[in-house]
């Protein structure tokens, strides 16, 4: 398909503005800065930063919605993008290259921001709504690979986490039960899934043990509240693969994430990991939780598109359900240099993702309808026509 012909941006289809929307970010315009704010939800910055420092103090967006069925996009600013963010009276996404304009929204923000938890903590300092349906809760605020020096290249948490204080530095599970429970009593008509996520502690084992335990609360706070959200975690799995079974009976998705699949780019990119391990992890946690409960993430962009190939394939074939997160530059990073995947790119990867969901019949979303940055439900959904 020539996308090239195309002359109005609301001739293009969605899954195309999105895919433009990822390659290039967004920038905003002084009216839309102007204006941005309640009853909209504010950016915030629990683990990472795609930004522009400068940003940190001025109230933008995380996500917004467009197009029909509705598709979530991260709000990545990028001065230089000739896609920006405006606002007339409504706000609208318009683009020098294309005829007229696309009209957006955004989540509203949530109730529970404002709620205070039995500890005395807010529950914004615990948690934080992602894509306008998942309860994030960033568990752990520092990783033990970046005081090592085995950092991931892409990853912000060190710099971002350095300017801002308004996050617990570790999530008791005590404050799981609370902040979920609370969250679920006043924004449960939106919340779709909670997602438990952070850093890693130095002992591996006890680090997973730990998430474990959260998971534990979260689920017993899902029940308590009769609620049908799924429960994901992210995490990298303990050098002890057997306490991977521990998580069965909370009835936890879990992704443990292969990053790169070249070996070598691998290497590069995440010195702090094993790849050996992860994927000896993904296979005996699909023999413990069974097909559809595995997930593996894939940075889209830091490999050639015949690797990443190779890659979800593989994965698929060992009962693991791949992810692709499209990359984006951080500010901060040894990689903020590096330029973003182009948008044929994406496109490409959509299809190769979609190609493999059509195939297998266990594998769903793990972002189901609220990844910012990830292309899966889009490929779920058969949005990637070629």
């Amino acid at each position: 398909m020539h996308y090239n012909n195309y002359r109005k941006i609301n001739e293009l289809p969605a899954v195309r503005i999105k895919a433009e929307l990822l390659s290039h970010g967004l920038s905003l315009s002084d009216a839309f800065i102007a204006n941005y704010g309640a009853p909209f939800l504010e950016k915030r910055r629990a683990y990472g930063n795609s930004d522009d420092v400068s940003y940190q103090s001025v109230t933008v967006p995380q996500e917004l919605y467009f197009g029909e069925p509705r598709l979530v996009c991260s709000v990545n600013i990028r001065r230089s993008s000739e896609w920006v963010l405006d606002f007339d009276g409504s706000y609208f996404v318009r683009n020098r290259h294309y005829e007229g304009s696309l009209v957006v929204d955004f989540p509203r923000r949530p109730v529970f921001y404002g709620e205070t938890l039995e500890s005395g903590v807010k529950s914004s300092s615990i948690a934080t709504l992602y894509g306008g349906g998942a309860l994030g809760i960033f568990v752990y605020g520092n990783c033990a690979l970046v005081d090592a020096g085995q950092a991931c290249q892409y990853c912000s948490i060190q710099v971002n986490r350095s300017v801002q204080t308004e996050f617990e530095e570790v999530v008791k599970p005590s404050q799981i039960y609370d902040v979920i429970r609370r969250a679920l009593l006043t924004d449960g008509d939106v919340i779709t899934q909670v997602m438990i996520n952070g850093g890693n502690f130095k002992d591996s084992d006890k680090s997973f043990r730990y998430y474990v335990d959260i998971c534990e609360k979260a689920r017993a706070a899902l029940d308590d509240a009769d609620s049908n959200a799924e429960l994901h975690l992210i995490a990298y799995p303990p050098k002890d693969l057997s306490i991977l079974a521990a998580l069965a009976e909370h009835r936890v998705s879990i992704a443990m994430n292969s990053e790169v699949f070249d070996p070598v780019i691998f290497s590069e990119v995440c010195p702090g990991k094993s790849q050996s391990h992860l994927r000896a992890a993904l296979v005996e946690a699909v023999r413990v939780l069974g097909k559809g409960n595995v997930y593996s993430i894939l940075v889209g962009g830091l490999e050639p598109l015949s690797s990443l190939s190779e890659g979800i394939k593989g994965l698929g074939s060992e009962g693991v359900t791949p992810v692709i997160n499209v990359f984006h530059p951080d500010p901060g990073t040894p990689l903020e240099g590096r330029e973003a995947p182009s948008v044929e790119e994406v496109m490409d990867m959509g299809a190769l993702l979609q190609d493999l969901y059509s195939k297998y019949s266990f594998m769903v979303p793990f972002y189901s309808g609220c990844g910012r940055n990830a292309i899966d439900t889009e490929a779920y959904l058969g949005l990637f026509v070629r």
